[in-house]
């Protein structure tokens, strides 16, 4: 789907999900859109690059998918990488003097909107792989609804690299499954475990078995060119 056929999905399955969310997840969607607005998404070969507001909208949907029903993670979703990639504009644009980023979340979309994105959020000291790999397995045992955002975040940046080989992009493919099969075992672990703890949510069994479908699949490609992980 492209951004306007993601934008009306999303619409449509908060009215039919969270009717009564609208209004928090549609502010976060506007947000999202404003701050990535020039910002976009590698795809393979000579196909056009993509608008990056794609990314949070099918990370979003994909909760809601899953099962998730609490406004404050799927608006959570759609800001994940909001701190990351725009965090000046965020403070100069939407912030009041001296307010920092997450504080600013927090104001226009509530305390646990901004707990979540500030967990998902790689901290200063992730510099390289082994950081980046380490605050995601710390993250995977959490216990805390932003691991759910973090396994969507894996599945829609992780579950395309089989479908990204063979366009001239190799290299750049090889080096992602290197950086997210880690993490996406990892994370299926913790998800897998909490859906046990916690049968009654459908939302962390729905994950687990997404996410242990994605590390097969990526294992397999591994296997397949000799990368041993």
């Amino acid at each position: 789907m492209d951004p306007s056929m993601l934008v009306f999905e999303l619409g449509r399955e908060v009215h039919r999900l969270m009717p009564e969310s609208s209004e928090l997840i549609t502010s976060a969607a506007a947000m999202a859109s404003f701050l990535h607005r020039r910002q976009t998404r590698f795809v393979r070969g000579h196909l056009p690059w993509v608008p990056y507001i794609e990314h949070p909208l099918r990370v979003a949907l994909r909760l809601m998918r899953w099962g998730v029903r609490d406004p404050e993670v799927v608006a959570a979703a759609l800001l994940h990488d909001v701190v990351e990639d725009c965090f000046g504009e965020l403070r100069s644009v939407f912030g009041r003097q001296d307010e920092m980023a997450l504080g600013c979340l927090a104001r226009l979309f509530g305390d646990g909107t901004a707990q979540h994105v500030h967990q998902v959020t790689n901290p200063a000291a992730v510099v390289d792989l082994e950081s980046y790999q380490n605050h995601v397995t710390a993250l995977a045992w959490l216990r805390t609804p932003a691991v759910l955002i973090k396994a969507s975040d894996l599945k829609d940046n992780a579950g395309s690299i089989p479908y990204q080989l063979g366009y001239g992009q190799d290299e750049r493919m090889l080096r992602l499954l290197r950086k997210y099969l880690p993490c996406v075992r990892e994370v299926a672990r913790g998800l897998s475990a909490m859906g046990l703890e916690a049968t009654s949510e459908f939302a962390w069994s729905a994950a687990a078995a997404d996410l242990c479908r994605l590390a097969a699949e990526l294992e397999e490609l591994a296997g397949e060119l000799g990368i041993v992980l």
